[in-house]
Parts: structure tokens; C-alpha cells; sequence
């Protein structure tokens, strides 16, 4: 589910789309083709209405988008979830009509009851209706696909074209890697841990969404998350992001047992610096990001076997964080990280026991 905190900018962005659209619907009703449907003579421009219908459906839209994404919906086949998204957004648009009518006295000179919501229906007003309800809904739900496939931001900063030459940020890096992933392959075969996986990135999800992070690639059985540096930092985000899902997997134990015969163990490695940020690709855009701190998180989240640990972080992102305050953390000796020429001091982060 969405966190609370998205979930109302996502009501109001739903709600604000929907208005648009409305006013849209009207402008074209009253100037585009004025006289010309012969059928009722329904003026949706009216401001009132067109804001209260606005906020009717786009909180109907709120309410099955919240639905389609739960855990139950989520797995179904995508023809199946289409189908049933269809078929609620058509059940919110005869609602929409019906209220549209029983309201719409009240924003004109007609007397309540001229119109009736069976004259309506039969109207070659109603078929224009729905064709742009349509129209729009489809185009508020591809929008949200790419958004969604591509990560949160990255669509609206490619069309801005915030990252065609690029550019330096501070980053935070965290590489989540599934532990013995070889040994649980041969074991359960490429099907099976491939369902393994879409469950455990499924499960990350959460996760994802509450702290605010940045999913950039999944490279395998490995998930690579990102932060702007004050978007990690907040409430030890990059940190926290890593212990929800670790938790989640926990509570969702009897559940890999039953289906994979396995309770999935994840590490994981961190580390923040300077980074560059770019737009590549000309058939299949997408950003990627350029720097040592992603090798160096990665070669950091490859020592946790040996030294034990869930969770190891540089010393430079221990240093900008409060991880003593919240957790047990235990600072090793520098190693050697492949690829690096000098060592490095690693930082062991486990969450505290409970009281």
C-alpha cells in the first residue's frame, strides 16, 4: 500500500487531473461544438460542479487505485487486472452521472426533476462522456505506468529535461543482495527463483515508498537503491529502508517456507558521495549514474560473509548519520575491497533489541 504521507499528494494530484479535465470537457461542450449533439443540454462548465465532480472522481480513482494495489490484485494476471480496473472505473463513471444529475438543479436555472437520469443515459451526450472518460482515464493511467516502470521522479525530471547533460549530486547507494543466491537457484530451478525474486522485490515495495527512496536498477537477484543526500539522511532513511524490508521478510516467513521450502536473507552495503547523473540511450532511454560511490557501496555490501554482518556502511555515511542513537554498530579494521587500491574502514549496523 501507499504510505500516508504520498498518499494524499497523490489524492490531490488525482483530484486536480480530474478537475482539469472537467474544465476541459466543458470548454469544448459550450465552445467546441455548442448545439450540436442534440440531445440534453447538460452544462458541465459550470464552475461548482465541474470542481464538485472533479473531486468525486478523482477520489473514486483514489479509492480503486488503492485497491488494485493490494497484495491479492497485484497478482493477477495483467489482462485480469485490466479487465477488473475497466470494469470499476465504469461502475465510478455511472455513479459520477448519476450524482452529476441529481446535482445539477442546483447549479442552474433547470427545476429539479426535468432531468432524468434515464433521458441521460440514452443521450449522445452520454456516449461523448464516456468516450473522453475514457480518453482521460487511459491517459492518467499510461502516465502513471511509465512513471511507475521508470521510478518515482525520473519520468518528470527526463521530460523536463533536467539530466540531458549531466550532472553532479551527492548521492546515498544502497546495494541489497540476496544471500547464497547460487546454492538457492540450482536448488529450486530458474522458475521457481525467478518467483522468488518478483516476491522479495514485491515485499521491498513498501519499504521503497515510506522512505522515500529511489529504486535504480534490479541487476539480478540484487535491488540498488538511491537517495538525494538530505532524503536519505532524514530519520535515517537509507538505513530504516533496509530494516522495514528485512522485517517484512520476516513476517512473511510461513509464506516463503510454504511456496520455496526457504526464508530469504538479504545484506546489504551503503555508502554517499559525489555523483554523476545522466540521460543515456537513444532507442531505450533511462538514467544512469557514474561515480566511485556506486562501486564502493557495492564492494562494501560484498563483504558482509565475511565479516558477518547484515548491514556495512562507510565510515563516510556513518559520519552524517545518527546511527549510534538507534542502533548497535561495530566499526572494523580497514579491508580491502576489490578494485580499490587502499583499504577502507567498514561499519557494521544492526538494529537494537527492543527496550
Amino acid at each position: 500500500m501507499i504510505a500516508i504521507p504520498n498518499k494524499l499528494v497523490f489524492w490531490l494530484q488525482l483530484v486536480g487531473a480530474w478537475t482539469v479535465a472537467f474544465l476541459l470537457l466543458g470548454f469544448l461542450r459550450n465552445y467546441g461544438w455548442p448545439d450540436q449533439l442534440g440531445s440534453v443540454a447538460v452544462e458541465l462548465a459550470a464552475p461548482g460542479l465541474t470542481f464538485i465532480m472533479g473531486f468525486i472522481i478523482g477520489t473514486g480513482t483514489f479509492l480503486i487505485e488503492l485497491l488494485m494495489k493490494w497484495r491479492r490484485f497485484r497478482r493477477l494476471s495483467f489482462r485480469r487486472w485490466v479487465a477488473l480496473k475497466s470494469l470499476l472505473h465504469l461502475l465510478l463513471a455511472f455513479a459520477l452521472f448519476a450524482i452529476a444529475i441529481i446535482l445539477y438543479p442546483l447549479f442552474s436555472s433547470m427545476p429539479p426533476g426535468e432531468l432524468e437520469f434515464r433521458q441521460f443515459f440514452f443521450s449522445k451526450l452520454m456516449l461523448v462522456f464516456l468516450v473522453y472518460l475514457s480518453v482521460v482515464s487511459t491517459s492518467i493511467t499510461l502516465f502513471q505506468q511509465m512513471s511507475q516502470k521508470m521510478g518515482k521522479g525520473i519520468l518528470w525530471n527526463m521530460l523536463r529535461g533536467r539530466y540531458h547533460h549531466p550532472r553532479e549530486e551527492e548521492r546515498i547507494f544502497l546495494f541489497i543482495d540476496l544471500k547464497s543466491s547460487t546454492t538457492i537457484a540450482e536448488e529450486l530451478g530458474h522458475v521457481r527463483f525467478s518467483n522468488l525474486i518478483q516476491d522479495c522485490f514485491a515485499d521491498i515495495t513498501e519499504a521503497v515508498v515510506r522512505h522515500d527512496a529511489e529504486i535504480y536498477q534490479y541487476v539480478g537477484d540484487e535491488v540498488i537503491l538511491c537517495w538525494k543526500l538530505a532524503a536519505g539522511l532524514h530519520r535515517n532513511n537509507c538505513i530504516e529502508a533496509y530494516f522495514q524490508f528485512v522485517g517484512t521478510l520476516a513476517q512473511r516467513a510461513e509464506h516463503y517456507r510454504d511456496k520455496y521450502g526457504i526464508e530469504p536473507y538479504f545484506k546489504a552495503g551503503a555508502h554517499a558521495g559525489r555523483t554523476t547523473v545522466a540521460e543515456v540511450g537513444v532507442l531505450k532511454r533511462e538514467l544512469a549514474y557514474h561515480g566511485d560511490v556506486l562501486n564502493t557501496a557495492a564492494r562494501i555490501q560484498s563483504k558482509c560473509n565475511a565479516l558477518g554482518e547484515q548491514l556495512l556502511i562507510s565510515p563516510a555515511l556513518a559520519s552524517l548519520l545518527r546511527v549510534e542513537a538507534h542502533y548497535d554498530t561495530r566499526e572494523y579494521a580497514p579491508v580491502e575491497l576489490v578494485g580499490k587500491r587502499e583499504t577502507m574502514q567498514v561499519v557494521g549496523v544492526r538494529q537494537r533489541p527492543p527496550g
